[in-house]
């Protein structure tokens, strides 16, 4: 679906009115799956007890209570209850193999043998796997491992500042680049400022500019606002748009970024945590044909085994990482014990290999483009307004477009409340079916699904619209 066309259909559902899942037919669905999963539920009352909320991940389903999944395997989980679901959330992209997939688990046994992940020496995987990136990458020069994408995100804008020896670094509204204090501003939806940055004191974003999606001018005023005042150390982006293109950008932006970058001296940072080594082995970057100064990756690079993330770019710049206290130059910090584990690079090496052997990019996208048809034909047999999209294997179905609305309009931030929870209530009655999803409005195809499973998913659907007045 072109981005036009996504634009267009998004202001239909915004100024439309929203037909949701009545609530006594949410009461219903919440009272089968206490049935149907009494351990998870029984699990969860004794979690609230011991772990904040009852849970660690903010991306599962916690209505009425989050299920306590026990096996993965391929694209299915089978809960503690012994009920199976088709995964479409995917580890929250981190999967596309498909889980527990054999030959990679074979060989991560095999290094498990001879070593643990808190070796701290370098070992043989560290400089294989980073050849391996370097190959299906050329924008990467050198490249330096991390444990999480928010730590990687957190060494992208920290060695910006050090190598332009400027401040200020420009976010894309909304887009989502880890937890850490500075990232955790206008996060998740455009124009949402702090609102979800509670214990963080405000100075930490007074080097932090926000810019609204797709606007290129606003981006240009920004640099030249901020020339005379010591300028713009670094723009950071999700190429497909914030939230994994949930608000998607059109074709040309990024292209329009990384010259804006040139232009005025900044470092432009690809997010690539969710699109690296999905969007294609050359990740979104190859895709839409950009060369950024530095790349995050995170989840994928080692298909879901701890911990997983990365830093890579220019040598120029990565060379301010070098370790060692005898370093002659101006040096950023960034360490950690389990940094470049042989369990972690063991797993971006194997991982890396399997991906390509098995054309896992392609073949997931091909599952992301049967999706999107189907559901586009459900949705015009009900007569609904919704719609869906995908880039390769990551898609996207619009119900509500809660993440969508203008927050600075009046009355829009209740409404955008309102709106989530009814995705939230879709996501709900999906797996009361046996489907899990990204909250009811996004998910992740994997080289596993198979044609069989993506039935089970519209006909899921196809149940809950039926739950819909409209």
């Amino acid at each position: 679906m072109e981005f036009d066309e996504i634009q267009r259909k998004i202001k239909t559902l915004i100024e439309g009115p929203v037909q949701a899942i009545p609530d006594e037919t949410m009461t219903k669905i919440r009272k089968e799956l206490g049935q149907k999963c009494p351990t998870s539920k029984k699990l969860f009352e004794e979690a609230k007890k011991n772990i904040p909320g009852g849970y660690e991940h903010q991306l599962v389903i916690n209505d009425p209570f989050v299920v306590t999944m026990k096996r993965a395997d391929g694209s299915k989980l089978w809960d503690v209850d012994s009920n199976e679901y088709v995964d479409w959330l995917s580890g929250a992209g981190a999967i596309i193999l498909g889980h527990n997939y054999r030959p990679l688990r074979e060989k991560i046994f095999e290094v498990l043998q001879d070593v643990n992940s808190g070796m701290y020496y370098m070992n043989e995987y560290e400089l294989k796997a980073v050849k391996m990136i370097k190959k299906f990458v050329p924008s990467i020069e050198l490249f330096k491992f991390f444990q999480s994408g928010t730590e990687a995100d957190m060494a992208a804008i920290r060695v910006a500042r050090t190598y332009t020896k400027k401040k200020k670094i420009i976010k894309i509204g909304g887009g989502y680049h880890g937890w850490s204090d500075q990232m955790v501003y206008d996060t998740h939806v455009p124009g949402s400022g702090d609102l979800e940055a509670h214990g963080i004191p405000r100075h930490c974003f007074k080097d932090m500019i926000s810019v609204w999606p797709n606007d290129l001018e606003a981006l240009e005023q920004k640099f030249k606002e901020f020339e005379k005042k010591k300028g713009i150390a670094g723009v950071i982006v999700e190429p497909m748009g914030p939230e994994s293109g949930n608000i998607p950008v059109a074709p040309d932006f990024n292209k329009g970024v990384e010259e804006l970058c040139q232009k005025y001296g900044a470092l432009l940072i690809f997010d690539e945590v969710v699109t690296g080594f999905r969007m294609g082995m050359g990740g979104a970057q190859k895709y839409f044909g950009v060369k950024p100064d530095l790349t995050t990756f995170g989840k994928l690079l080692t298909h879901g085994y701890p911990s997983t993330g990365g830093l890579g770019g220019r040598a120029d710049i990565m060379s301010y990482f070098a370790s060692g206290i005898e370093a002659g130059q101006e040096k950023v910090m960034a360490s950690g014990t389990l940094l470049g584990n042989p369990i972690t690079t063991a797993a971006t090496y194997y991982g890396l290999q399997f991906m390509e052997k098995e054309k896992a990019a392609e073949k997931a996208a091909k599952m992301g483009d049967k999706f999107v048809v189907k559901m586009n034909d459900l949705f015009e047999t009900h007569g609904v307004p919704y719609f869906a999209y995908n880039f390769k294997s990551i898609v996207q179905y619009k119900t509500y477009a809660a993440i969508n609305m203008d927050i600075r309009i009046p009355g829009n931030v209740e409404n955008a409340l309102y709106r989530n929870d009814c995705v939230g209530n879709i996501a709900t009655a999906m797996l009361a079916q046996g489907v899990v999803t990204k909250r009811g409005a996004s998910g992740f195809a994997t080289l596993a699904h198979t044609d069989e499973d993506l039935e089970k998913f519209i006909q899921a659907f196809d149940n809950v619209l039926k739950m819909i007045p409209h």
